[in-house]
């Protein structure tokens, strides 16, 4: 928890400051936070963070030689360049079902209906419909079980599963929120490769460092949600493994994990959800529930689709088998969306979005604690002012 503070420093006290980095700094950086965060020392990475945040702070901007920013760079990069040719293969591909695919591998949503985005937010699983640590964990899961069963050894199926995260983002333009999953899956396996026990919180603080290179992507709703997100999913994690939810098995045990993740990450980010759309899901959680068997397996399914791009019959036969998975995940958003209440509308204000993130980290700290009762009190205390002031 310290280092998510001091991180937090970091990113504002650069946001304010407009500071900018070269990547060899920014490469280094990350080298030694990776490192400390592999040994587990985590207060000599809050020792970093904070002087990293200190120094930020009092350099302000700074040209940096031979570093073009993303808004000015050149069509012809090599990585643009790679995914407008995934774009086009997947046209080729996918046919009619190529708007959602390219939404689904390459990031680009500008062929999806405006009343299909609708859709997909009203049943509180838009996130899904954007590239985010959801499919680059799925894409990892996947290479890492492929390559278990082709018999590769740990440590090497580890870090080729690395490399080709890296990859795949790279092709995607580096997005904010793939990226911090992309970091998040090199500590991993650094961490697993060197045999140490590392904190959740320490590896997410390194994924959400983004900021030291590139400050105005803290305003950017896809990185905010990602961050919280997660947030989410590590506190209901740490909940699921006390009281009596560890007394269940089997598909019960499946079916209550999968509701507290989702139950929690929906409230973690519901402020977020609230301030940006004006419209809170109320059937979210269900929704991600019947939604996510789905989407863990059509991801894989698309990512292999691309890969065989060079070979356009295999990649179309892949293509047509995730069609049905495709329409599937459509019907789950449009009939969420069609319920009645589905969705309702958040009128705005900062008081009340300030008390409405209290009640989140509250929530997040009752889940995180073993004696939840005034973390509890303390969010739904303030739940209830942000009820009454809306």
């Amino acid at each position: 928890m310290p280092s998510i503070m001091w991180i937090l420093v970091s990113i504002f006290g650069g946001f304010f400051t407009g500071f900018t980095l070269s990547w060899q700094v920014c490469l280094a950086l990350c080298g030694a936070l990776a490192w400390l965060a592999a040994v587990d020392l985590i207060p000599s990475a809050t020792v970093l963070y904070f002087a990293a945040a200190c120094a930020l702070a009092v350099s302000g901007p700074k040209p940096v030689r031979g570093f073009t920013p993303a808004s000015q760079s050149d069509p012809t990069l090599l990585g643009e360049r790679m995914r407008l040719r995934a774009a086009r293969a997947i046209d080729l591909a996918f046919e009619t079902d190529a708007p959602t695919a390219r939404a689904l591998l390459v990031a680009d949503q500008s062929e999806i209906p405006r009343d299909v985005k609708r859709a997909y937010a009203d049943a509180g699983i838009v996130h899904m419909l954007a590239i985010s640590g959801l499919h680059v964990s799925i894409v990892a899961a996947s290479l890492a079980l492929v390559l278990n069963l082709l018999r590769i050894p740990g440590r090497l199926a580890s870090f080729m599963t690395a490399g080709i995260i890296i990859g795949y983002v790279f092709v995607l333009g580096f997005p904010a929120p793939a990226l911090r999953a992309a970091v998040m899956v090199c500590v991993a396996t650094a961490a697993h490769a060197s045999q140490r026990h590392t904190s959740r919180w320490s590896i997410l603080a390194l994924g959400g460092i983004v900021p030291l290179m590139k400050p105005e992507i803290v305003l950017d709703v896809g990185y905010q949600l990602s961050m919280a997100g997660m947030v989410g999913v590590i506190a209901a994690g740490a909940l699921t493994k006390r009281g009596r939810l560890r007394k269940l098995r089997g598909w019960r045990r499946s079916l209550a994990q999968s509701l507290i993740v989702s139950g929690v990450a929906t409230v973690v980010t519901a402020p977020l959800v609230a301030c940006w759309f004006g419209r809170l899901s109320i059937i979210g959680p269900l929704t991600n529930l019947v939604a996510d068997p789905v989407i863990a397996i059509v991801q894989p399914m698309l990512f292999l689709a691309l890969v065989l791009a060079p070979w356009p019959a295999a990649a179309h036969f892949v293509a047509i088998a995730a069609h049905p998975l495709l329409i599937a995940f459509e019907s789950i958003a449009r009939t969420a969306a069609g319920v009645p209440y589905a969705a309702i509308a958040i009128s705005v204000s900062p008081i009340g979005i300030a008390f409405s993130i209290v009640a989140a980290l509250a929530i997040v700290a009752a889940c995180m604690s073993r004696f939840p009762g005034r973390a509890m009190t303390v969010a739904l205390a303030a739940i209830s002012i942000t009820i009454w002031i809306a």
